[in-house]
């Protein structure tokens, strides 16, 4: 009864606003709450200790002036007129937003807040279960609005009182009332979006999808660049579901689950496995391992599992894996890894030159003969050591020359007879040997294009 009767003689005083909010919403809700102290203690006028009211869950009764840990003294966000707004939520659900009098309070257990009226109340922390800052142009928004003629000069006003402390929500609500109240205001409808079609108004979103638009991600596109975006999603989804199963599995390998490792690799057969084989097959250490992956490759048999054969066949240490890229890449016949290999054979590294040549020997294609013929002989930069610092060297080699000042390593190109290549000719050639000549290598290779065009007329 008590409660009830300060509760009526408080709600008199605060009248409309968060004040009011605050009294019904917590009286009602919280419990038995008390404002202890005279109304004048309130009063912002009143030139004594202010008395706050104090709110509690628990029936209990305070009163008296803010916590010692509050902020009153002149560096205090307070005193220099720093304070934020906060909506706090309490445990009966009711919101109040307020003027937080001491945000600095650490640890927190009161909330002191002053609401638009001029009352300050406590809240204590026990009973609210958040607390959000509120930015002072909403506060000002809120207590403006009501006061705004609801015409359309009124509401045009306020759009871009909005506008200037950009409140775009509130902005928008303003400029769509100015619709309701004024269907052709030009301005309004253009700051919304709107657009003139045929002496219609439309809004952009009618306008894109009457031209066939969707949107999707926040922009306007094509239906079929909508389906090749989410197709490119699902890959990507589907390559990362791989890329960690696979993982997964790696990690099994020489531990008490390394049998269902093997089988689950074993059973590997999902083109969108391939990206994550590769990435594997450059971590991994183990050659035994690697041959997995490079099993899993050879039963996807993809254009793109291909290319990662082929290049492992060259890039692979083990000669093993790069032998066992070559037999699977055997079997599939692909002009694409003919041309891969046949581009190696101008590599800058010889070592790679002469992994291609084995390749090429391996596939058996004919169409190598001429690119091999060329790379018999390729020069190569290379390091050696250098003389004494400071000393100018000139360093000779087989088929090259460098120069450099002492005290560095010296650049020198060299030329290579590349014993692989010369292989390679022997085997695709039926046989034919004319060393590293590579004068008569081209001879004959001209009179075997010259037979096969006498033999094999093209016909137009």
């Amino acid at each position: 009864m008590q409660a009830r009767l300060i509760t009526n003689r408080c709600s008199k005083m605060l009248r409309g606003g968060f004040g009011r909010h605050l009294m019904v919403g917590l009286v009602c809700l919280v419990g038995p709450v008390f404002f202890l102290g005279t109304l004048r203690g309130f009063a912002a006028e009143d030139s004594a200790p202010r008395q706050v009211a104090t709110l509690q869950g628990d029936g209990q009764r305070s009163a008296g002036t803010p916590s010692a840990k509050s902020e009153d003294s002149n560096s205090s966000p307070l005193a220099r007129g720093e304070l934020p707004y906060y909506q706090l939520t309490l445990t009966t659900g009711a919101t109040v937003v307020a003027l937080l009098l001491n945000p600095g309070e650490t640890p927190r257990e009161n909330f002191w807040v002053r609401l638009e009226e001029g009352v300050e109340v406590v809240i204590p922390r026990k009973i609210v279960v958040a607390h959000t800052p509120v930015r002072q142009e909403k506060v000002e928004y809120e207590r403006l609005w009501p006061t705004v003629p609801d015409t359309v000069e009124g509401q045009w006003e306020l759009a871009q009182w909005c506008r200037d402390r950009t409140l775009l929500a509130e902005r928008e609500k303003h400029l769509r009332r100015i619709l309701q109240l004024d269907p052709d205001h030009a301005e309004a409808r253009r700051l919304l979006g709107y657009v003139s079609r045929d002496g219609q108004w439309t809004s952009r979103e009618e306008m894109m999808r009457a031209d066939g638009f969707v949107l999707y991600g926040g922009r306007w596109m094509l239906p079929q660049a909508v389906r090749l975006l989410e197709q490119e999603r699902k890959i990507k989804a589907a390559q990362g579901e791989w890329k960690q199963k696979i993982n997964r599995w790696q990690g099994w390998l020489e531990s008490n689950r390394e049998a269902l490792a093997r089988e689950n690799i074993r059973q590997i057969n999902d083109p969108f496995a391939v990206d994550a084989l590769v990435d594997a097959l450059k971590s991994e250490k183990r050659d035994w391992v690697r041959l997995l992956f490079v099993e899993a490759l050879a039963r996807i048999g993809t254009a793109r599992a291909e290319q990662a054969l082929a290049y492992w066949a060259l890039a692979d240490p083990s000669e093993e894996v790069r032998l066992t890229c070559l037999d699977y890449l055997k079997k599939r016949h692909s002009p694409a890894v003919v041309d891969y290999f046949i581009g190696k054979l101008r590599s800058s590294d010889n070592t790679e030159v002469n992994r291609a040549a084995v390749a090429l020997r391996e596939l058996g294609d004919p169409s190598a003969i001429g690119p091999l013929i060329e790379a018999l002989v390729t020069t190569h930069k290379i390091k050696i050591s250098s003389g004494n610092p400071g000393q100018i060297t000139t360093s000779f080699g087989t088929g090259g020359v460098g120069m450099s000042v002492g005290g560095g390593p010296v650049v020198v190109t060299q030329a290579f007879q590349n014993r692989q290549v010369l292989d390679a000719l022997v085997a695709l050639s039926g046989g034919t040997n004319f060393g590293f000549d590579q004068s008569r290598w081209r001879a004959w290779y001209a009179n075997q294009r010259r037979a096969e065009m006498v033999l094999n007329p093209r016909r137009d």
